[in-house]
C-alpha cells in the first residue's frame, strides 16, 4: 500500500509492503523535470556527427566538398536541435503532469486521513526527529503552526498507565524488526483524552541498519466507547440472566446444541453441558412428566419459533429440575437455516407451586362434579397419576383384619397387581403402611430395596417402580381414615414438594369425606325425628308413596297422646321430652319387625303396617300399642299415666295418595277424641267438620298472609288511676273471604302445625313497629306497643339481631316496645330464656309474662325472672270482687309484684264491677272490652284522639271518692 507522508517543508513517499522490506525513496524538494536519456543521447550523437562533418569540410576538403559537408552538418545540427526542443517540450509537459498528480494525491491523502480519523508519522532514529502528517496533527490535537513535538514531549502526552506498554511494543519492534501494534490513551493539550490505535514498522537503510520507524495512527475513541458500552451491556445481560435463572443456548442447523452460556452452571449446574453436540430430544436423563417431545421436534424441524416448552429433568444427585425453553430460528444472509437461538429458565419452584394449585383445583372440581366418595377418590387417583407421571395409585382402607384395597387406577400391570392382593391383608404395624397409618404422616420411599416386604407385596420390580408415595387421609381429630398409595417410575429428591402435595390431599379429601358424612347425618336427621330417633313425616311420606305406587296394601295408625299437655306444662319440657322418648320406644316394641313407627310432630305419632292382615289383626296391633302407651310413666320420681287416641286408615281402600291417607287416619283419630279418647277407630269415610276446617285453614293461611287478609288489631291498655291510655296490644285477626273475621284460636293452631308461626311472629313485630311510627312518636311519646312472642320464636337463632335491626331501620325507641311471653317459654329452657330476656332488656325492650298464674309453680320462679311486669290471666278477673278466691289470687299477685318492683296488669276486664274490684286490689293497669274492643289501626287513632270523652264515659269512683 502506498501512503504519502509529509510536513509543510518536505514530502516523502513511503512504500509499506508486508512481504517486502519497507524502503524510503527521496523526491525533489520542489517540482522539476528530467529529459529522457534516449533523447539526450540521440541529440548528442547528432551534434557530434554535425561537428565531425564540419571539421572534415575544413580539414579534408578533398574527401567531401566543403559546402556539402557544411550543409549536411547544418542539417544534422538542426535536426538534433529540433529533437532536443521536442524532448524538452515533452519533459516539461511530463513535469507539469507529475506536479499536478502530486497535488491531487496530497489532497486525496488529506481527505482520506480526515474521513478515517487517520494520521501518519515518521521517527528518524539517526536525528531523533518526528514528522507528522496533517491527520496526525488533527488526531493528537496539536496546532501545525507549533510544529511536531520532540520525542520526549510526545511521550509525556501518553497516559501514564499506557506509557510503559507503548514503549515496550516499540522497543520489541525495533529489536525484532517486526510490526508494532498498540492501543493507548493520548492526553491532548486541552486535557481531553483520546484512544489511539498505532501500527508502525521499522525501516532499514542500504547497510541494513534501522534508520527510522514509520507508522499510522487512528482515533478509536468512539470505537472504545462502543466497546465499553457493549461490554457493560454484556455484563448486565449476564447479571440479569443469572438473577432471573436464565441462560442462553444455540443449536446448529442439525438441531445439535452448540452453545450454552456460563449462567447455566450457576442455575442448574454444569451437568447439563453433556448436552453439547446432542439434540434435546435425545437426552437419556429421566423425564417423568413425559412432555410432548414429538410435537417439539416437529416444531423445530419446521423452523418455527416456540415459547415456554416445559420439561423435567433429574440431575445425577437426584434433584428435580423443571425447565422452560423459548427459541426462534436463525437464518444466514442467503436465507439458509443456521440453527436456533433462545433462552432457558429454571421454573422448578414456579412449576411445583403451579402443580400444587392445579392439583387442589382439580380435586375441588372433581368434588363438585361427583357425588359418590368412591368416584371422587378414583378421579383424584387418576388426576395425580397424570400430573406426577406415576404408574398407578390405590386407596387403602382399614378393615377388621388389616387393610383392603378399594379404588385404584393405573397401567394394566399395576391394576392387575392390586387385583391380585388379598381382599384383606395385614402388612403389620412396623410396615411402611402401618407407620403412615399410625403416625398420620406421608412417606416418600426412594430406596425400595430397603423394604423387601413392601417390594414383594406390591411386586415393584415387575412393575418397574423405583419409588413409592403414601399419603394419609385424616379427620379433624387427626385420626387416619385411609391411605393413598402411588408407585413411581423414577426416584428423586422431592420430599418438600410431595409433603405439600400430601398435605393438600389429606386436607381436601378429609374435608370432603367429613362433609359427605355430615350430609349423610343430615339426610338421616332430615328423615328422622331428632328427639325420638323415629322416622319423621318426610320419611313416612316416602314410604307411603312407594307402597301406594306399587299397589301394595298398607294400614296407617295415627296416634295422638291424651293428657300430654298436662305433663309438659306442669313438669316442664324436659319431662315432656322424656315421656315422648319412652312412648316412641314402647310403640316400636308393639309393632312388627317390618312395620315403621314415626313421629309427626308434637305428641302425634304414626305407625305404618306393611303387612296389615285383616281389620281384626290391625285392631289388635293398634290396641297393643294403646296398652303399651297406657302403662305408668315414672317422671320426677312420680308415676304418671298417659292414654292415646288412635285412628286407622287403610290403603288403597280409604285413599290412594299418601297425604290423603294421613288425613283420613287423622280424621279417625279426632273422632276418637270427640267420643271420649283412649280408643281406636277406623276411618269411616268423610272428615269431621272441626278437623276439616283445621286442615283447610292450615292450607289457606300462607296465601292469606300474602293477600293481606291477616291483619293486626290493637286493644288499648289504661291506667285507671290516671285515666290515661299507656299502651296497646297487637292482636291478630283474619278476615276470611267466606268465614268472616277469625280470632287467633281458630287459625294459630294451624300455623303451629305448618311452622308458619315464625313467619307470622316476625310479620306482627314489623307491622306493629310500622303502625306505631305512623301513629307518631312525638305525638304520643309514652305510648307503648305490645306484641306476643312464642317460645319457639324467642329461641330462634338470630331473633335478637333481627329485632334490633328492625328497630334501627325505623329509628324506633326501644322503650316503646313490649314483648309478652307465656310461662311455657320459661319452663322449657330457663337458663337460655333468662339470658335472652336479659339481652332484650339491654336493648331497652320491656318484657311481660302473659297469662300469669295459669302455669306450674309460677310464684316460685317469678323472683328469678328479669322481667318488667306480669299480666294477670282473665280467668282470675272474672266475677271480681264477688269471687273471693280470684280476689285472693289477684291480691297475692299484685302484692308480690309490688315487692319485686314489677308492674301488674289485668286482662279481660269486661264489667265495671271487675274494674272496681281490680282497683281495690291495687291493680291499676287494665285491658279488656270494658275499655275498648280490639280496634283496627284507623279506629285506634280515633280512639286516642277522643280520649277526653272516653274518660268521661268510663269514669269510675272508688269508695273514698264516693264518701267525699
Amino acid at each position: 500500500m502506498d501512503i504519502f507522508l509529509g510536513s509543510g517543508r518536505a514530502i516523502r513517499y513511503i512504500t509499506l509492503d508486508h512481504i517486502r522490506r519497507a524502503t524510503i525513496e527521496p523526491l525533489a524538494a520542489s517540482p522539476s523535470f528530467r529529459l529522457p536519456s534516449r533523447s539526450l543521447a540521440a541529440c548528442a550523437a547528432a551534434l557530434a556527427v554535425a561537428a565531425i562533418l564540419a571539421l572534415m569540410a575544413w580539414v579534408t576538403p578533398s574527401l567531401l566538398p566543403r559546402q556539402a559537408a557544411l550543409a549536411i552538418a547544418a542539417l544534422t545540427a538542426i535536426a538534433a536541435a529540433t529533437s532536443l526542443s521536442l524532448a524538452l517540450r515533452s519533459a516539461l509537459r511530463a513535469a507539469r503532469s507529475s506536479d499536478e498528480l502530486l497535488r491531487d494525491l496530497g489532497d486525496h491523502r488529506r481527505a482520506a486521513e480526515q474521513l478515517a480519523a487517520l494520521g501518519s508519522w515518521v521517527h528518524d532514529l539517526r536525528h531523533n526527529t518526528l514528522q507528522w502528517s496533517d491527520g496526525a496533527f488533527r488526531l493528537f490535537g496539536v496546532d501545525p503552526a507549533a510544529g511536531v513535538p520532540p520525542p520526549a514531549a510526545f511521550l509525556s502526552h501518553i497516559h501514564p498507565d499506557d506509557r510503559a506498554r507503548w514503549q515496550e511494543a516499540h522497543r520489541r519492534a525495533l529489536r525484532d524488526g517486526r510490526e508494532a501494534r498498540v492501543e493507548f490513551r493520548w492526553v491532548r493539550p486541552g486535557g481531553e483524552t483520546a484512544w489511539v490505535r498505532s501500527v508502525a514498522r521499522p525501516e532499514r537503510d542500504a547497510q541494513g541498519r534501522t534508520a527510522r520507524i514509520a507508522g499510522i495512527v487512528q482515533d478509536i475513541t468512539g470505537m472504545r466507547a462502543m466497546q465499553q458500552q457493549l461490554a457493560a451491556s454484556e455484563a448486565k445481560f449476564r447479571d440479569l440472566t443469572h438473577l432471573s435463572s436464565d441462560w442462553v443456548w444455540e443449536t446448529d442447523a442439525q438441531h445439535r446444541v452448540s452453545f450454552l452460556s456460563d449462567s447455566l452452571d450457576a442455575v442448574i449446574g454444569p451437568w447439563r453441558r453433556v448436552l453439547i453436540g446432542r439434540r434435546r430430544w435425545e437426552m437419556p436423563e429421566a423425564d417423568f412428566l413425559r412432555p410432548d417431545w414429538d410435537g417439539h421436534r416437529t416444531t423445530c424441524e419446521a423452523h418455527k419459533p416456540f415459547e415456554n416448552f416445559e420439561f423435567g429433568q433429574i440431575d445425577p444427585q437426584g434433584n428435580v429440575y423443571h425447565l422452560s425453553l423459548s427459541g426462534h430460528p436463525v437464518f444466514d444472509e442467503a436465507g439458509r437455516f443456521a440453527g436456533y437461538r433462545g433462552t432457558g429458565r429454571d421454573i422448578t419452584r414456579e412449576k411445583q407451586q403451579r402443580m400444587l394449585l392445579e392439583i387442589e383445583g382439580d380435586i375441588a372440581g372433581i368434588m363438585r362434579e361427583q357425588t359418590e366418595p368412591a368416584r371422587v377418590i378414583t378421579a383424584i387417583v387418576i388426576t395425580l397419576c397424570g400430573k406426577l407421571g406415576w404408574l398407578g395409585g390405590v386407596h387403602l382402607v382399614r378393615t377388621d383384619r388389616g387393610l383392603a384395597a378399594r379404588e385404584r387406577w393405573g397401567y394394566p400391570a399395576f391394576t392387575r397387581m392390586v387385583s391380585d392382593l388379598p381382599s384383606e391383608f395385614s402388612p403389620g404395624d412396623d410396615s411402611v403402611e402401618g407407620r403412615c397409618w399410625r403416625e398420620g404422616r406421608h412417606a416418600w420411599i426412594t430406596d425400595l430395596q430397603a423394604h423387601p416386604s413392601f417390594v414383594a407385596r406390591y411386586r415393584t420390580g415387575v412393575l418397574g417402580a423405583k419409588a413409592a408415595f403414601l399419603a394419609p387421609i385424616g379427620d379433624e381429630q387427626g385420626r387416619t381414615l385411609g391411605l393413598l398409595l402411588f408407585l413411581g417410575p423414577v426416584a428423586f429428591h422431592g420430599e418438600s414438594f410431595l409433603g405439600q402435595a400430601a398435605e393438600t390431599l389429606s386436607r381436601t379429601l378429609s374435608l370432603y369425606l367429613q362433609r359427605k358424612a355430615a350430609e349423610r347425618r343430615l339426610l338421616l336427621a332430615s328423615m328422622h325425628d331428632a328427639l325420638t330417633g323415629l322416622p319423621n313425616r318426610a320419611f313416612l311420606l316416602q314410604q307411603l308413596e312407594s307402597r301406594l305406587k306399587s299397589g301394595e296394601r298398607a294400614a296407617l295408625l295415627y296416634i295422638d297422646l291424651d293428657r300430654y299437655k298436662l305433663i309438659n306444662d306442669t313438669l316442664g319440657h324436659a319431662a315432656g321430652d322424656q315421656a315422648l322418648i319412652e312412648v316412641a320406644r314402647r310403640l316400636r316394641a308393639a309393632l312388627g319387625t317390618d312395620d315403621v313407627a314415626g313421629r309427626m310432630g308434637g305428641d302425634e305419632f304414626v305407625a305404618l303396617l306393611v303387612h296389615p292382615g285383616t281389620r281384626d289383626e290391625i285392631e289388635r296391633v293398634a290396641r297393643r300399642a294403646l296398652a303399651a302407651i297406657e302403662k305408668p310413666l315414672v317422671l320426677a320420681n312420680r308415676a304418671y299415666f298417659l292414654s292415646a287416641s288412635i285412628g286407622v286408615a287403610l290403603a288403597p281402600d280409604d285413599a290412594q295418595e299418601a297425604e290423603t291417607l294421613i288425613r283420613c287416619a287423622d280424621s279417625a283419630m279426632y273422632q276418637v277424641k270427640s267420643e271420649g279418647r283412649g280408643d281406636v277407630r277406623f276411618f269411616a269415610g268423610g272428615l269431621s267438620d272441626e278437623r276439616a276446617e283445621r286442615l283447610q285453614l292450615a292450607a289457606e293461611l300462607p296465601s292469606a298472609i300474602h293477600r293481606g287478609e291477616v291483619d293486626l288489631y290493637y286493644q288499648p291498655v289504661m291506667n285507671i288511676d290516671e285515666r290515661t291510655v299507656i299502651g296497646y296490644e297487637g292482636l291478630l285477626r283474619w278476615r276470611h273471604p267466606t268465614r268472616g273475621l277469625l280470632l287467633p284460636d281458630r287459625f294459630l293452631p294451624a300455623a303451629e302445625e305448618s311452622n308458619l308461626i315464625r313467619e307470622i311472629g316476625l310479620w306482627v313485630i314489623r307491622r306493629a313497629l310500622d303502625d306505631r311510627v305512623r301513629l307518631g312518636i312525638e305525638a304520643w311519646p309514652d305510648l307503648a306497643v305490645s306484641v306476643n312472642v312464642s317460645a319457639r320464636q324467642l329461641s330462634e337463632e338470630g331473633f335478637l339481631a333481627t329485632l334490633a335491626e328492625l328497630m334501627h331501620e325505623r329509628d324506633f325507641p326501644s322503650r316503646l316496645l313490649q314483648l309478652e311471653l307465656t310461662e311455657s317459654a320459661f319452663i322449657e329452657n330457663p337458663e337460655r330464656t333468662v339470658a335472652l330476656i336479659g339481652e332484650l332488656r339491654r336493648l331497652g325492650v320491656r318484657v311481660f309474662i302473659d297469662n300469669f298464674g295459669t302455669g306450674y309453680a309460677s310464684l316460685s320462679y317469678l323472683k328469678n325472672l328479669p322481667v318488667d311486669g306480669i299480666k294477670i290471666d282473665h280467668t282470675f278477673v272474672q266475677d271480681l270482687p264477688a269471687d273471693r278466691g280470684n280476689a285472693a289470687i289477684v291480691q297475692a299477685i299484685t302484692t308480690m309484684a309490688a315487692k319485686l318492683g314489677l308492674q301488674a296488669m289485668a286482662e279481660g276486664v269486661e264489667t265495671a264491677a271487675e274494674l272496681r274490684g281490680l282497683r281495690s286490689l291495687d291493680c291499676h293497669r287494665v285491658q279488656g272490652s270494658l275499655i275498648a274492643e280490639p280496634l283496627p289501626f284507623e279506629q285506634l287513632k280515633e280512639f286516642l284522639e277522643a280520649l277526653p270523652t272516653l274518660r268521661r264515659m268510663h269514669l269510675v269512683h272508688d269508695s273514698r271518692n264516693s264518701a267525699a
